[in-house]
């Protein structure tokens, strides 16, 4: 197929899309007098209507003569400069990854070879170094981190962090995601995209597979060291060497038509897949209104707007207004909740201080043991449940995740400072009764409020988030 072919396959398909799925066969026959070009176009469009297939492959996947990329994929034990090859991790649109380790180093990386067609020329080259070197400064927890840009034997390649974990695309297959889950990953995925629109950076390929969740549970962008500086102003769709970048399925319409692309092409995309991962399904494909929280949903619908003025300018502007979605759909009784939390901590100061005051009274190993072990509990108890309270007015949604982490050392402690409370106060039972009722009380006091109160708070104020 010559590169007229190519380009001629390429401009019909991206049309034929464009029109009606039961008259894009037939306008398509009719376009072309090539039969080249018109079975091409013809299969392509036979195999992105299965099942929506083409909701989830970049056209260039579907397409590799057009990249150009039928090289053989580095062996194991292969080196190339200072990395050797662990084992291939995948194929895209971009070239090939591999696992390697950074002899140098001595870490291990993602290593990138890019498709030969996309850095075929020296302006080619000099771009990617420039936006490679843009990549490299976000210093984002949410976003992978790009290590180097290395020419080895006239071939680019890209070292980036390597992350181990789920990608969004297999969260997505395995069920819907609660809605504290789709809270933290909604406002996750917001924070790390607005560090990179704050510095110019236009990712232009956001999707699932470009998404991991790592085994502690914080999300990464990865493939950052293929986006794009937004002063530059280039083409996003199609390079010069005639390669589409992007994924068709998570293109913004003006991404898709070769129009003006900038940070609102990633607010697109974003609200593409958060709309996904919501419901399990592409929203050109849903049959249903998004079923979420109303804040959400008008966020998400907002990020979906074919204008793009009509979209967030950024995703620090998404973040905002997850921010006040959240602050809206706080009940009223959260101040319950924070309360609760405040009284145990007094609580537990107040048994602390019991603790010494029976020590002074009768000092024995026993009696010092308890003081020093519920001043222990005091402390550590403090710390966990002020941890919570910060955490819910000011990183609203990862409270449940911390509450599920922190719940049975909490738990346990209250339960453990209850038995504490409960000897110290039994000890001195036949010499001060008065001391001994309030040790006995207090304790009673912190195991029921753990068992009993701290649930029916926490349900008022939050609802279930099992």
């Amino acid at each position: 197929m010559t590169a007229e072919q190519q380009r001629r396959v390429r401009d019909l398909f991206e049309q034929a899309l464009d029109r009606d799925p039961s008259q894009a066969a037939a306008w398509v026959s009719g376009a072309t007098d090539d039969p080249i070009v018109r079975q091409e176009v013809l299969s392509l469009l036979e195999h992105h209507s299965r099942a929506g297939a083409f909701l989830q492959e970049p056209i260039v996947e579907r397409m590799p003569e057009l990249l150009g990329d039928d090289d053989e994929p580095l062996a194991p034990g292969a080196v190339v400069g200072a990395y050797t090859i662990v084992r291939e991790l995948g194929r895209g649109g971009m070239g090939r990854v591999y696992l390697a380790k950074d002899d140098r180093l001595g870490r291990t990386v993602a290593l990138k070879a890019l498709a030969p067609p996309l850095v075929r020329d020296a302006s080619q080259r000099e771009r990617l170094r420039r936006e490679a070197r843009a990549a490299a400064s976000l210093t984002h927890p949410g976003i992978c981190t790009v290590y180097a840009l290395e020419e080895i034997d006239g071939e680019l390649y890209i070292a980036t962090e390597f992350v181990d974990g789920r990608t969004l695309r297999d969260e997505i297959e395995s069920g819907r995601p609660s809605g504290e889950m789709l809270t933290r990953t909604a406002r996750d995925l917001a924070a790390a995209l607005a560090s990179a629109h704050a510095r110019g950076i236009v990712h232009r390929d956001l999707k699932p597979e470009n998404i991991m969740r790592t085994a502690d549970g914080r999300l990464k962008i990865l493939d950052f060291g293929l986006a794009r500086i937004d002063s530059v102003q280039e083409n996003v769709r199609v390079t010069r060497t005639g390669v589409m970048v992007g994924t068709l399925a998570y293109m913004a319409p003006e991404q898709r038509h070769h129009g003006h692309v900038d940070a609102r092409a990633d607010v697109f995309a974003y609200g593409v897949v958060m709309y996904e991962y919501a419901c399990g399904t592409h929203p050109v494909r849903a049959s249903a209104p998004l079923s979420v929280p109303a804040g959400l949903s008008e966020v998400f619908a907002r990020c979906l707007r074919e204008v793009p003025a009509e979209r967030f300018a950024s995703g620090g502007e998404i973040a905002g207004a997850l921010d006040r979605a959240a602050d809206a759909a706080v009940s009223p009784h959260a101040s319950w909740w924070r309360i609760h939390q405040l009284v145990i901590g007094a609580l537990y100061i107040a048994a602390a201080t019991l603790a010494w005051q029976i020590k002074e009274w009768f000092e024995t190993p026993v009696t010092v043991a308890l003081f020093l072990a519920l001043g222990t509990g005091a402390t550590i108890g403090g710390v966990l449940r002020g941890h919570l309270v910060f955490t819910e007015r000011m990183n609203r949604s990862w409270l449940a995740w911390e509450r599920r982490r922190t719940g049975r050392a909490t738990l346990l402690l209250d339960l453990l400072m209850c038995a504490m409370l409960f000897a110290d106060g039994v000890l001195i039972a036949s010499r001060r009764a008065l001391p001994a009722v309030g040790a006995l009380s207090l304790a009673l006091g912190i195991v029921l409020a753990a068992l009993v109160l701290e649930p029916a708070t926490t349900t008022a104020a939050f609802g279930d988030e099992r």
